[in-house]
């Protein structure tokens, strides 16, 4: 098992290299939240590309969206209030933003943030409880909000993976009822203010949010970093395409979106149902049928729960056996799945049937949520007081390796 290393970790470094590295430009923009930072900024980037602030355009048009948001840009003056709650799988996080008014626009001032667990999904069956379990959060956003403000104050819901990995009808159910509870509150609600954000949007969201605060808009898609987000329920993937990258791409693997004066061809894929909470079951289910878990410990026998299914994980006679572990897992990637007609070299496959172009060789990679999580438990990320920490797969895979 990897642990958080030593206080001292120069042995690990001598083997492994130096992986040091923040930015302090990033730091000075991103000190409130520390790694998990892209995660919490990105009910902002909706609220504030529909405003128009950044960028010129917004990444994803959504008209009717206007109805309840344009009321801040549109307000001659003052502060105005928004807000977002963002419905992951494994838990609800609200932020209540508050703006000033500003004859050139709007300016932020703070931003409330309260998160708690579990998810929505969690709920599955149960609707009315999905609901009723957002009430601490509606309680942070009415006391955060002055009274003479709650009615203009748009409102708004976004549910990721976690949801849209849930059987039949349970997940339209969970949705209805938590909108039903929502109007009980003063705030006001654009018709489609309660939603399932599709993979595509979460990622594309996930890249212009990095790529605006580092900021790489308005240049060629060459100064553009890419962004692997991995959440509970799913991971998405989006990176800026060459013009001869993107002649190639399947148009559904691809979006336009504006930052600042530039056009950006952006590939964007959600792998759906190999988040980490949602891979675990994977892992899980895939050992053959009456044969103990090659990735479990000797005696454990327990269930795993993940959005409303019950997982039965029991190991194996002797003890866990991380080769055939590893070869199991692999499995449930499907790597050599095609990813469209027969003509496709193999090697522009990632897994599970997913296209994604050419290898690319020296790119800039930033990843977050869980990685980063994964990151500080396992001790590639040495300083529990980084913002950002730059690594490569050759070194993060010499730390997970050395026993750390």
């Amino acid at each position: 098992m990897m642990r958080k290393p030593d206080s001292n970790p120069l042995d690990t470094l001598w083997r492994c290299g130096p992986v040091l590295g923040t930015s302090s430009s990033f730091k000075k923009r991103f000190s409130r939240y520390r790694g998990v930072g892209l995660v919490l900024l990105v009910p902002l980037i909706l609220i504030l590309t529909v405003l128009g602030l950044v960028p010129r355009q917004a990444p994803i048009p959504r008209p009717e969206h206007a109805s309840s948001i344009q009321q801040l840009q549109n307000h001659p003056g003052g502060v105005r209030y928004a807000i977002v709650f963002d419905a992951g799988s494994t838990g609800s996080r609200i932020h209540v933003f508050k703006f000033n008014v500003l004859p050139e626009g709007l300016q932020l001032i703070t931003d409330t943030f309260v998160q708690l667990q579990p998810g929505l999904s969690a709920y599955a069956g149960h609707p009315d409880k999905a609901a009723a379990s957002l009430k601490p959060l509606l309680d942070t956003a009415m006391k955060t909000v002055p009274k003479e403000h709650q009615d203009k104050t748009p409102l708004s819901l976004k549910a990721t993976a976690g949801l849209r990995l849930l059987a039949g009808g349970q997940a339209i159910e969970i949705l209805d009822a938590v909108r039903a509870y929502l109007q009980t509150f003063p705030f006001r609600m654009a018709p489609d203010a309660v939603s399932i954000l599709d993979g595509i949007e979460e990622g594309a969201y996930a890249w212009l949010t990095l790529n605006y605060l580092l900021g790489k808009l308005g240049k060629g898609p060459e100064a553009t970093v890419a962004a692997i987000d991995l959440g509970g329920g799913s991971v998405q993937e989006a990176f800026a395409m060459t013009a001869a990258e993107a002649k190639h791409a399947p148009q559904y693997y691809t979006i336009k979106l504006r930052g600042g004066t530039s056009e950006y061809t952006v590939y964007v894929h959600s792998y759906l149902g190999y988040g980490l909470m949602a891979g675990r079951a994977k892992i899980i289910d895939e050992a053959p049928k009456g044969a103990g878990h090659p990735c479990f410990m000797k005696g454990a026998d327990s269930e795993y729960v993940y959005g409303g299914v019950t997982h039965k994980a029991r190991a194996q006679g002797g003890p866990a056996d991380p080769q055939a572990c590893s070869s199991l897992s692999l499995q449930t990637l499907h790597v050599s799945k095609p990813c469209g007609k027969e003509d496709i070299p193999q090697d522009y496959c990632t897994f599970d049937g997913a296209w994604r172009g050419s290898p690319r060789t020296g790119s800039e990679y930033y990843v977050s949520s869980y990685f980063w999580d994964k990151g500080m438990e396992t001790g590639i990320i040495a300083d529990p007081k980084a913002i950002t920490w730059t690594a490569t797969p050759n070194v993060s895979a010499c730390w997970a390796g050395s026993g750390v």
